[in-house]
């Protein structure tokens, strides 16, 4: 018989760990190898780590520390990645003793995250200055001459991010990637305010 408790802690560790964008998930894999543990348990190796999916990370993390402490390792590891609403949805539910995970809890675990530049969109319109040296990093990359023309010939920032964002509905999470990271390089402040929120 299965344990339905047991199946609604994992699937809410996989869908916690499935709303982290790559990089975080890196980020994560990082901290999960270097975290302070209770004495008995032994870090996982960065290795291990490595290469693993977000369901062969959630049998590691379960098979390795147990169900509780398995959900706290991951919680304390998201907080120390500046995650801390993912990790209170991890922790919550079973700081009161509840066997099963809510299922409102579950549905957001599995709903598909947005992307960081679609989920802050109006505020990176407002509040992006250096717009044409964010065309600049992502010409030939991930916009032609005519598109970065285009963006460029509108008057204010605000005008040209908005111009921006009607070429970025289209993109894929590469390209979406890749104006992430110019963004973090531009605009790095800015981004991690967004990120903890």
């Amino acid at each position: 018989m299965v344990n339905v408790g047991c199946r609604s802690r994992r699937d809410l560790l996989l869908g916690t760990l499935e709303q982290l964008e790559e990089e975080k998930l890196r980020t994560f894999k990082d901290k999960l190898s270097k975290v302070e543990l209770k004495e008995g348990y032994g870090r996982i190796p960065l290795a291990r780590l490595t290469d693993v999916d977000p369901p062969a990370l959630t049998d590691l993390l379960l098979s390795s520390y147990g169900e509780d402490y398995g959900i706290e390792v991951a919680a304390g590891a998201l907080r120390a990645i500046s995650q801390g609403d993912l990790a209170e949805r991890l922790v919550v539910p079973f700081s009161s003793g509840l066997k099963q995970v809510p299922a409102e809890l579950l549905s957001f675990a599995t709903s598909p995250k947005k992307h960081f530049v679609d989920q802050h969109r109006e505020e990176l319109i407002q509040r992006v200055t250096a717009v044409d040296c964010i065309l600049d990093k992502l010409y030939d990359s991930v916009l032609n001459n005519e598109q970065c023309q285009r963006v460029k010939s509108e008057s204010t920032n605000p005008d040209k991010m908005r111009k921006l964002y009607e070429l970025v509905v289209s993109w894929d999470n590469k390209c979406k990637n890749q104006f992430y990271d110019v963004l973090k390089t531009t605009h790095r402040h800015l981004v991690e305010e967004l990120e903890g929120k």
